[in-house]
């Protein structure tokens, strides 16, 4: 389980447990859940209204991006990056 922190409150877990699935959390906004496979690009909207982008890249590597800028990186290999 990974859990990654935002300066306004906000925070996005991202857990496996067997077909892996994101939750990701935004103060104000609401909670979302999502799966994915490996590679994918995940666009979490609410009432359809885009918010972030999680894309996984070949290394494992979740980017959590707000309106192009990344605000969080997740590694799920054990090390930050």
């Amino acid at each position: 389980v990974a859990v990654v922190s935002f300066s306004d409150g906000s925070v996005t877990v991202v857990s496996f447990s067997g077909v892996p699935v994101a939750v990701v959390s935004f103060t104000s906004i609401g909670v979302a859940v999502v799966s994915f496979s490996d590679g994918s690009v995940i666009i979490v909207s609410f009432s359809g209204v885009p918010v972030a982008v999680v894309s996984f890249t070949g290394v494992a590597v979740a980017v959590v991006s707000f309106a192009g800028i990344v605000v969080g990186v997740v590694s799920f290999i054990g090390v930050p990056v």
